[in-house]
């Protein structure tokens, strides 16, 4: 298993918005011993209404130039390529996306895959879209065209495109194909292009192994392949319903896609590494919540413990305090 570059994301729009903020932020993380950092496109604000804003992106790009972090990028939640309405904004979105990731250097850009239903629409049940198989079939085409065109462009700038499989909900538990490890593996196969790849979520896979009863290894192994981005965080694997976004509330009862530092809940790091091994070279970006931020500085220690066990660790990367320090 080759890890490339190792860090954490920032999920916070308002601190990725200010240069200031992320500039010491930025510092942080390069001190505490991360190669890598993974940034929101959308929390940049350097994309309005589809329009690519060229002076603000300078400004990122020469705000990294002061540091030796590997970038990696999300691009934005909204992006939905089963729109009918309005598609040719997603696409624009889209490709302005990998526009900033390719200006950034970025070694990967996690993307959202398509949802029947989207986020926004979750809480109006009444307005869910029902597809027939055919129509489901002809919306996922869409998607594979669309991605199509997006991986040409990546290609010309050098980013990854990594598809996201996708945490589920109670009360919508179909919302998206991507939720099932297995069909993402099967969907990006079938766009077949060098540039479009797999990022696996850790904590969205067990919370969707355990809410559909899936085989973890089985669908592991359709992804393992594929895989060259991590994202990194523990769960419970107790789904919740959309509408619960308050972690507060959920927290005290382990429930939904909590976004906790590795090895505080169940989520079977150890096995997933074993799986990836033969596989994976590539960025692993620990995900976790703002207010977990205390904890970075073990997450490089906890990575080194979990992979030793499985006799996986790479050369270089050993526990926090050790002689040589963190290489990731």
């Amino acid at each position: 298993m080759h890890i490339e570059a190792m860090g954490v994301s920032l999920l916070s729009n308002d601190l990725v918005s200010s240069m200031d903020r992320l500039e010491a932020k930025l510092a942080k993380i390069e001190e505490l011993g991360f190669r890598a950092v993974e940034l929101p496109i959308h929390g940049m604000n350097v994309i309005v209404n589809g329009r690519l804003l060229e002076e603000r992106l300078e400004r990122y790009v020469k705000l990294f130039k002061q540091f030796s972090l590997r970038v990696t990028t999300h691009a934005p939640f909204e992006i939905n390529l089963f729109r009918q309405d309005g598609l040719s904004k997603e696409r624009q979105v889209l490709q302005a996306s990998i526009e900033v990731s390719g200006a950034l250097g970025a070694a990967a850009m996690a993307y959202h895959p398509a949802r029947f239903v989207g986020e926004e629409e979750l809480i109006y049940r009444h307005a869910w879209p029902v597809y027939t198989e055919e129509e489901q079939e002809r919306l996922l085409e869409q998607e594979r065209e669309e991605l199509r065109l997006a991986g040409d462009l990546a290609r010309s700038r050098n980013v990854r495109i990594g598809m996201e499989n996708m945490r589920p909900y109670l009360d919508c538990p179909n919302y998206c194909y991507a939720v099932r490890p297995s069909l993402l593996a099967e969907q990006m196969a079938r766009i077949g292009h060098d540039r479009i790849g797999l990022t696996l979520d850790t904590g969205h896979l067990l919370l969707a192994v355990r809410m559909y009863g899936l085989d973890l290894q089985a669908e592991l192994e359709a992804m393992a392949p594929h895989v060259f981005h991590l994202h990194v965080h523990d769960n419970f694997g107790k789904a919740n319903f959309s509408i619960e976004k308050n972690q507060y509330d959920l927290i005290p009862h382990g429930r939904g896609d909590m976004h906790m530092p590795i090895g505080e809940g169940e989520v079977p790091f150890g096995e997933i590494a074993s799986t990836l091994a033969p596989f994976f070279a590539g960025t692993l970006i620990h995900e976790v919540r703002e207010a977990y931020e205390p904890s970075w500085p073990l997450l490089i220690g906890r990575t080194a413990a979990m992979l030793a066990q499985e006799t996986l660790a790479p050369e270089g990367l050993r526990r926090q305090g050790e002689p040589e320090g963190a290489s990731l």
